[in-house]
């Protein structure tokens, strides 16, 4: 296949997935480099999801002319050429942690000049980042919940990813099912979660044994002193999930059987199981809770 160019405004790219393929092998065989599945590194090959990605953004953020995309994992630089290429005048920053894609990252930067490419840990530089418009990238597996944490914890407003299904499904979970925890809670809490594409497992090298979903995060709360302690109190009571609330309660505020003296026990809530709990319900529990712990 003739070499292919990637030029900033986006006219040429790989748009089929044999050009798409045959690019990365290239460039992957040009600097000699084996996927690690320990780094969760799994690949997109398919240009019609990567063009959605990148055009969605102008679905988000009001003007993606002038505004800054941060790309975690980039990886190979699949996404990050649609990111360049597709929002020319924004300004893309792709975060990787493996150096040895750094080379092809570069072959990126030196065609859409939009992009800039930095070799870290992206999990210690979110916070760090500000006047992020937007967060884009295909998570590794292995640190899915921890970037979703951090982004909670960060001032970061909206983030497009793409993630394992079956996290997808957690974060959109209701009460009293299967998927719903902490994670659910805390991300509910902060965030509008929408699931806006189902992307099949076939669809990326090495194939996984999940499929994955795309899903968009736009900010409700700010991470403050008040949702630490939601955080806090949320990750004692789902420890016992199918306990009563009033005795999860009590195990978690560390009191004994005298905490009934302190709460009003005709309220329904504390006759409800943990799992059952509503967001309103973990918001009344988290008033209590900082008020009991001020008489410690």
């Amino acid at each position: 296949m003739k070499e292919l160019d990637i030029q900033n405004h986006g006219n040429i790219l790989p748009y089929t997935r044999k050009d798409l393929v045959s690019w990365i092998r290239t460039r992957l065989k040009r600097y000699n480099i084996r996927l690690r599945k320990r780094l969760s590194q799994i690949i997109l090959i398919d240009p019609k999801t990567l063009t959605f990605i990148a055009e969605k953004i102008g679905e988000i953020i009001e003007d993606r002319t002038s505004g800054t995309i941060l790309e975690i994992g980039a990886g190979v630089g699949n996404l990050t050429m649609f990111l360049g290429c597709k929002n020319s005048n924004a300004l893309v920053i792709a975060i990787e942690i493996d150096n040895r894609f750094a080379s092809i990252l570069k072959e990126i930067k030196s065609l859409c000049s939009n992009t800039e490419i930095i070799i870290g840990d992206a999990l210690s530089l979110i916070k760090s980042f500000r006047g992020i418009d937007l967060v884009v990238g295909n998570i590794p597996y292995h640190i899915t919940s921890n970037i979703l944490l951090a982004l909670a914890k960060s001032d970061i407003r909206h983030a497009l990813l793409t993630i394992q299904r079956d996290v997808a499904d957690r974060l959109v979970s209701k009460p009293g099912t299967k998927n719903y925890g902490k994670l659910s809670i805390l991300m509910q809490i902060l965030f509008k979660i929408d699931v806006v594409k189902i992307i099949p497992s076939i669809l990326f090298r090495p194939k996984p044994q999940v499929s994955s979903a795309i899903i968009l995060l736009r900010r409700k709360k700010e991470y403050n002193e008040y949702i630490k302690s939601v955080e806090e109190l949320t990750k004692c009571l789902f420890s016992y999930k199918r306990k009563l609330v009033l005795k999860a309660f009590t195990y978690c505020i560390n009191k004994d059987k005298r905490l009934e003296k302190e709460i009003k026990m005709e309220d329904k809530i504390w006759r409800k199981r943990v799992l059952q709990l509503t967001l309103e319900d973990i918001m009344n529990l988290t008033n209590i809770y900082v008020e009991l712990k001020k008489r410690r």
